[in-house]
């Protein structure tokens, strides 16, 4: 009996092994489907965009119904690759959404930097110039890491990398630091595809960044290369359509710069011709779009005004199409229009587009993307400094962690000792525990109802702050820009004597409406609420130390952790009511400004500077009323829970050191 029942369990042990040994296999087999398909999808994404469309969403189907991670997130980054031509939206969907589902143990690291280096272009792409180079600052994480080791990513990253700098100085000939970036970018590609087996191969792929290298000082040299690269390409069939249509747009725009329109037009019919096919002015729409402004810029440059308005018209809707495109082709077109339509005598039409174009420029704010575009390059330029500041933090969390044990031993003799005089309290602890529960809990509604009362405040504050923008944004500063264009038109009959003091009178509009968006800008700070505290601490700390004699430094310390947003507006306002003293009080030559999150989940900001310091009978009435600053910055803190201490020396200097403890 006994005998039996082992062969039963045996048999029933290989049952078992053998319906898991079918089931992996059957996973496995799932899973190399999903793959093949996604791949299918690749080889045929040139000739058939729909077709190969329709098998990653296929592909990625199944492995949501498999739970299969890589093939998810692997088919999300192909479709946030291929959506890039035709709708630039879902192109940053889907990259964010294959990051947020990427495992590093199961997905290569390409993969993931791909998927920054998509984000990083399409931000670029949108105007949003500093959340492109954050991506492209991890890439250079990755980089510096050792994760990235194909030769032909590197390049396509330090290519892309000479496209981001040429976009953000468009049409600044002769710059020096323009000239040394490029030429290094040129360097590190040549570097990477020496790594390259094929020599055909290797020196192909050099020939786009050297066109882009002389793209604004030397139209025959950048042609030369850019045709070097077509031809080099399309011999070796390995070519995108991408690539293709970016490369014959530059070419156009080489002798559009050079205002030479009918050789230019040839190139842009090319790139018409490959997009017109149905199924790939679809999936290319935005490249389409792209070439349209250029056509219309042609025919501008031909003075066919009629046929630029209408062209132009119709290449901006289809660039709407596509996604929330801010690039300086898209303003330049409202600027061309506003001249065709002047051209015309259509005086109304021509204000409008000019308007619009101001608008617009003054998003691209050309010197806020130079210090953008500057800490970029810093970043990948002095990798050894980051590497050094790796290891003074491991030396420091390892002192730590001797402080914490010694701590600890500290802490564990002490307990004993507390262990015995809690024994003496205990029965007076038990008569006032209630009392106490009491009394705490009072001091906490009150506590919430300080909170809310000034949340309340501060979102009143910031809607009317936001609403006199506004107003002055697109009340004022739009009466000022049509102000000076009337003032332009008018220009033609005045006297010569007194053209004089008419341009002086233009220019005080002019400078009337720089300040006023400057101002508007300073009441919404957009960069807050998209990128959080500390980015919006440091652009106001550079923008102030721009514009005054007083150098102002910004440092963040520790991990940076998720903050209230109400505690973020708060701290942002009490930092901006500080140097506004600093500035305006002080007469100090130098100021720092550092936000320190801690380890234990606590926050502080110190506020210092070398300036005539304050009057001591003002800093010891703060909650007198002595300042209303003071004591208005002092009633902020309290109320959000924090602490205000404020050091100063006549001549010395001010301290101010805030402190939050952990939530």
């Amino acid at each position: 009996m006994k005998h039996c029942k082992s062969v039963i369990l045996f048999t029933l042990f290989l049952l078992f092994i053998t319906a898991g040994t079918h089931a992996q296999k059957g996973t496995q087999a799932d899973t190399a489907s999903i793959l093949k398909l996604i791949n299918d999808g690749s080889k045929i994404w040139n000739t058939q965009p729909e077709k190969a469309q329709e098998l990653v969403n296929d592909a990625l189907a199944r492995s949501i119904a498999a739970n299969y991670r890589k093939g998810i997130v692997i088919a999300y980054a192909r479709l946030g690759r291929w959506n890039f031509g035709s709708n630039i939206n879902k192109s940053v969907e889907f990259a964010q959404k294959a990051l947020a589902m990427f495992d590093n143990n199961v997905i290569a690291p390409e993969t993931k930097a791909d998927m920054h280096l998509l984000l990083a272009e399409a931000y670029d792409e949108q105007g949003h110039t500093d959340s492109s180079a954050y991506y492209y600052y991890l890439l250079g994480d990755e980089v510096q890491s050792g994760n990235i080791t194909k030769p032909d990513f590197m390049i396509d990253i330090y290519t892309k990398l000479a496209i981001f700098w040429m976009n953000t100085y468009n049409g600044v000939n002769g710059d020096t630091k323009n000239t040394e970036t490029l030429k290094s970018y040129v360097g590190k590609v040549k570097k990477y595809a020496s790594q390259i087996e094929d020599p055909e191969d290797a020196i192909s792929k050099t020939y786009f960044i050297q066109g882009i290298y002389y793209h604004y000082t030397n139209y025959d040299s950048a042609r030369y290369f850019y045709h070097k690269f077509l031809d080099a390409r399309e011999k070796l069939k390995n070519i995108g359509l991408p690539r293709k249509i970016s490369t014959l747009a530059n070419i156009a725009d080489t002798y559009l710069m050079g205002n030479q329109p009918d050789q230019a037009m040839p190139y842009i019919n090319q790139v018409k011709d490959l997009c017109k096919t149905p199924e790939r002015a679809g999936h290319l729409g935005f490249y389409l779009a792209f070439v349209g402004l250029m056509e219309g810029k042609a025919l501008y440059q031909q003075k066919k005004y009629a046929s630029a308005i209408t062209v132009l018209h119709t290449s901006l809707e289809q660039m709407k199409a596509t996604g929330g495109h801010l690039r300086a082709e898209v303003v330049e077109s409202y600027k061309i229009m506003a001249a065709c339509y002047e051209a015309l005598g259509n005086y109304t039409a021509a204000l409008t587009n000019k308007n619009t174009y101001i608008t617009l420029n003054d998003s691209l704010s050309r010197k806020e993307k130079m210090d953008m575009i500057s800490r970029l390059e810093i970043r990948y330029r002095i990798s050894e400094k980051n590497q050094e500041l790796s290891q003074q933090r491991f030396a420091i969390a390892q002192a730590q962690n001797k402080i914490k044990k010694r701590n600890i031993f500290i802490a564990g003799v002490l307990v004993l000792f507390l262990f015995l005089a809690m024994l003496l309290v205990v029965w007076r602890r038990k008569n006032l525990h209630k009392q106490r529960l009491q009394q705490r809990n009072i001091e906490n509604l009150q506590q919430k109802m300080k909170i809310e009362r000034l949340n309340a405040t501060i979102a009143g504050e910031e809607k009317e702050r936001n609403r006199i923008a506004r107003e002055l944004h697109d009340g004022i500063g739009g009466l000022l820009t049509a102000a000076k264009l009337n003032f332009e038109l008018f220009k033609k009959n005045i006297l010569p004597e007194n053209k004089s003091d008419f341009d002086n009178g233009v220019k005080l509009l002019e400078d009337a409406g720089i300040e006023l968006r400057q101002a508007a800008r300073n009441l919404m700070p957009q960069v807050l609420l998209q990128d959080g505290l500390v980015k919006a601490v440091e652009a106001f700390c550079n923008d102030v130390s721009q514009r005054t004699d007083t150098h102002i430094r910004f440092q963040a310390l520790g991990d940076r952790k998720s903050i209230d947003k109400h505690l973020e507006l708060t701290l942002y306002r009490i930092i901006q009511e500080l140097m506004h003293n600093i500035i305006k009080h002080s007469e100090a030559r130098n100021a720092i400004v550092q936000i320190n999150f801690q380890d234990d989940g606590g926050l502080t900001v110190t506020v210092e500077d070398d300036g005539v310091g304050i009057n001591q009978t003002k800093l010891t009435h703060v909650s007198s009323g002595g300042g209303m600053g003071l004591k208005n910055i002092e009633e902020r803190v309290k109320e959000s829970g924090g602490k205000l201490d404020i050091t100063s020396e006549a001549g010395q200097g001010t301290s101010f050191f805030i402190e939050f403890e952990s939530q």
